[in-house]
């Protein structure tokens, strides 16, 4: 694997040479381009400055140090910050390969509740039932939706947060906070691309993006942000050592490489790596004193933001060989790789009144009174593939039909074709709400107490829409070589009108909190909140959370929260069924339909193997830790926690016929022969700690050194008897005289060591006059491969993924006033998860390596103000 993208070394050439020749040129100091440019502070100096003075751990993450990691999106860069996050790389995933979830703590997507300026944000209306590792079915909020240029920082609270955002918030909140200062316009333009030594040199991707704050009237800012950008697809396939087109032709392939060539298919034949992907991004955040109202912090101002994103994804699915009955070698004579396209379009706008906070409005009442409305589309096409039942014909249908008679009624009149419309998902939210709050004096000679009361109301709605029907029908057509066609666009077929359809839910809650001092060193804070769902009804929740100061370097913290999340509208209503033909088990000779998929759990299919309607999930939380800054440049925390999940929802193992006498009589009578659906499917645990530590130091009046350490261990487990995984998942009620387990026990393994359990990142930097120069190291912890050794036997086969490290560096250099130039690497010695050769080595890496598998990046980012 020699060739080499030449286009993109010299372009990264460039760059390099030209932040070389001005390493000594005059510009402003460190200092004076940090006050002014966004970027320019030491990259990893990780310090996440903690609200110490609350009762949990809070970090924040500065658009600086977002921008230093190198990272061109933004879930990426908090996967590289944040210990606790998970955010892999899954590949052959549907959907889920351009909208990849992200996980806080080891718990689902859908645990981890999203705010952009304090306000929630929509999920994504894809449903992961690929690639969501353990936690398939969920859905969780696009985090790559949104230009880094536009995010000020990002504040990252752990645990529960239920009771004071509402549901979804049990691993944490991730809150995003927009760009409201005026400013000079801004431009960024940067390349990339990946140079894995093994592998050929691929991934070239450009981005460009501007910000430009706007003065609007007395004191009013609009604050403008633009992104486009575009990656080429990376490729750590292995070569197909399969027979192609005959039988016998296979080429000699030795650990992925082909040694000799016996056939015309080009190898490698599949893809493993990054898709294709183009993005636009529009955001705005506008902030408007209203004078008639008062003046100062205490005044009242009109705000909105909001943003438009559309990105377009390539992925794949695997290789369809010539011989294969799915493939018709007069449309793809030597196989295809058939791909998905999919168009996201993203929506949201916030506007609203407020007035002060209860932090700054004196003894006065602060307010905040807004509206909002958020959507997720997605439509989803598949393109080199073809639907076989419809035969071998594309300028002319040709597929006979139900009576096999070509020219008759039953004739689906369909051409067979190579792209399909598959149909789309939306997702939507519609939401109100009031906030009010003061402080009030005590009397207990410690300060005011906090005081704040809210409430909201939401509108949910979900919708599915249906395929074309080229994408889902059966032609009838025998494959080449005569036997009984699968029906639809193959990787996917198209939603069934039957599948098809809109769902809402509304929802009300109240809330209140009190942070009172009780004693100068003794704050309490305590929250409530009632919240109810037109569909599962209401749930109370509550957090308790205590701080202790020990002195005025160091303190004590400590949390305990309960909570709920309903089920999402997706996972009570989403269903995707293939049918087809087959030859009848009960009657040889005979030719039956059959269904197999993921079923609503309304659905009767599901019922009768035991789904029934969705519980909402519980929570409960514990935390407790310590705050440490014995100087101004020191700051150590150690955060310890755990969370009990209570009727965890997920997608359900496959029951198929033949499974066992009760499951075939259960089946009896329907079409489908493997079903699956959402169900309330174990009890978890998730528990462990994470630890920061930042230090600093100005040398002379134009140089600082900064170091910065993060650590994180954690497990999910679930609650069930030591050492017996099958028994961890609840029992399948309509088979419980068979012992069925709606989750098995290979899938609980996954679940519990799917990830690593530990998590490391180490970083300091050097800023002196016009540099600076910043190393870091990423340290993942040792993950499990997972291996059945056969269907419901047990043990497992393991075999360990071994603990990795990963470099990064950048220099930074002000080529002039107003100019900087970040050149910089990512996985500088080319670190690799550990090799597995799956199938037959054709996927060399497992794409739940939480580390990735594209190999080293480099990359250039010019930056003018």
């Amino acid at each position: 694997m020699t060739d080499r993208s030449n286009g993109a070394r010299f372009a990264l050439g460039t760059l390099l040479l030209a932040g070389a020749a001005t390493y000594s040129a005059t510009a402003p100091s460190a200092a004076e381009a940090q006050a002014g440019q966004a970027g320019r502070t030491p990259p990893d100096t990780l310090a996440r400055a903690a609200y110490e003075r609350g009762t949990a751990a809070v970090e924040v993450l500065s658009r600086a140090e977002i921008l230093e990691t190198g990272q061109a999106e933004l879930a990426s860069a908090l996967n590289e910050l944040l210990p606790s996050a998970y955010f892999p790389r899954r590949q052959v995933a549907d959907l889920t390969s351009g909208v990849r979830p992200f996980q806080l703590r080891g718990l689902s997507p859908d645990h981890t509740l999203v705010l952009v300026n304090g306000k929630r944000r929509h999920a994504t209306a894809v449903v992961h039932t690929l690639g969501a590792g353990a936690f398939t079915g969920a859905s969780g909020v696009d985090m790559n939706a949104f230009p880094l240029q536009a995010i000020d920082r990002v504040e990252v609270a752990r645990g529960g947060g239920t009771t004071r955002h509402g549901a979804d918030a049990i691993a944490g909140v991730i809150d995003l906070r927009l760009r409201n200062a005026v400013s000079a316009p801004e431009f960024i333009a940067s390349v990339g691309h990946h140079f894995p030594d093994e592998w050929d040199d691929d991934g070239l991707r450009y981005d460009f993006s501007g910000n430009w704050g706007l003065g609007v009237g007395r004191g009013g800012v609009l604050n403008l942000t633009g992104a486009f950008s575009q990656r080429e697809p990376t490729n750590r396939a292995g070569a197909d050592g399969r027979d192609q087109i005959l039988p016998g032709d296979a080429d000699f392939v030795d650990r992925g490489v082909v040694i000799l060539k016996h056939n015309e298919v080009a190898q490698p034949n599949h893809l493993w790596g990054d898709g294709e992907s183009s993005n636009f991004m529009v955001f705005a955040n506008f902030e408007l004193p209203l004078a008639a109202a008062g003046d100062g912090p205490g005044g009242a101002e009109l705000y909105a933001f909001g943003g438009y994103t559309r990105r377009r994804d390539r992925h794949a699915g695997f290789f369809v060989r010539s011989m294969d009955d799915r493939n018709w070698p007069r449309i793809h004579p030597l196989g295809f790789l058939p791909r998905f396209d999919a168009d996201t379009r993203d929506v949201s706008l916030v506007t609203g009144f407020r007035r002060g906070s209860e932090a700054d409005a004196g003894t006065g009442w602060s307010w905040d009174l807004s509206a909002q409305y958020g959507s997720n589309r997605v439509d989803h096409d598949l393109f080199d593939t073809l639907n076989p039942s419809l035969g071998p014909c594309l300028e002319s249908a040709c597929a006979p039909g139900a009576d096999g008679i070509p020219g008759t009624a039953d004739d689906p009149g369909i051409p067979n074709r190579t792209r399909f419309s598959t149909g789309a998902l939306e997702n939507h939210q519609l939401l109100a709400n009031a906030d009010i709050g003061r402080r009030i004096e005590t009397g207990l000679g410690a300060g005011p107490a906090r005081v704040a009361l809210g409430a909201t109301f939401r509108l949910d709605s979900y919708r599915i829409l249906a395929g074309e029907p080229a994408s889902r029908v059966d032609g009838f057509h025998p494959t080449q070589s005569g036997g009984i066609a699968p029906a639809g666009s193959q990787r996917f077929t198209g939603f069934r009108p039957e599948e098809t359809g809109i769902w809402h839910r509304s929802s009300f809650s109240l809330h209140g909190q009190i942070d009172a001092p009780l004693l100068r060193p003794l704050l309490l804070s305590a929250t409530g909140r009632y919240e109810r769902f037109s569909d599962v009804g209401g749930a109370v929740s509550g957090k308790l959370g205590l701080r202790l100061a020990l002195s005025d370097a160091a303190a004590l913290r400590a949390s305990a929260s309960t909570g709920f999340r309903p089920p999402a509208l997706s996972q009570s209503h989403y269903g995707h069924v293939s049918a087809g033909r087959r030859e009848d088990p009960d009657e040889p000779g005979a030719i039956a339909g059959f269904e197999a998929g993921m079923y609503p759990v309304d659905a009767p299919e599901a019922g009768a193997v035991g789904a029934s309607p969705l519980r909402g999930e519980t929570s409960r939380s514990l935390s407790a830790g310590f705050v440490v800054a014995p100087v101004d440049d020191l700051h150590f925390t150690v955060d310890g926690y755990a969370t009990d999940v209570d009727d965890a929802i997920l997608l359900s193992n496959p029951l198929a016929e033949g499974a066992s006498g009760l499951v075939d009589h259960l089946l009896a009578g329907f079409a489908a022969e493997s079903v699956r659906f959402f169900a309330n499917a174990i009890d978890l645990r998730s528990y462990g700690i994470d630890a920061t530590l930042t230090w600093g130091r100005r040398l002379g009046d134009a140089s600082r050194l900064e170091l910065g350490a993060s650590a994180g261990w954690g497990q999910v487990r679930g609650r069930c008897p030591e050492g017996d995984i099958a028994a961890c998942a609840k029992e399948n009620e309509a088979l419980r005289d068979e012992s069925f387990r709606i989750y098995d026990g290979f899938d609980v393994y996954f679940l519990e060591e799917g990830r690593p359990d530990w998590r490391g990142r180490f970083a300091t930097s050097f800023a002196s006059g016009a540099f600076e120069f910043g190393l870091g190291a990423n340290v993942f912890g040792a993950q499990e491969e997972l291996r059945a050794l056969g269907v419901g036997e047990h043990p497992h086969r393991i075999r360990l993924l071994e603990p990795k490290v990963a470099f990064d560096a950048g220099v930074h250099v002000d080529l002039a006033r107003g100019w900087l130039l970040t050149v910089g690497g990512e996985n500088l010695f080319d670190a690799f998860p550990t090799r597995v050769d799956a199938f037959g080595g054709i996927f060399p890496y497992r794409s739940f390596s939480a580390m990735g598998f594209n190999g080293r990046y480099l990359y250039a980012r010019l930056q003018i103000s």
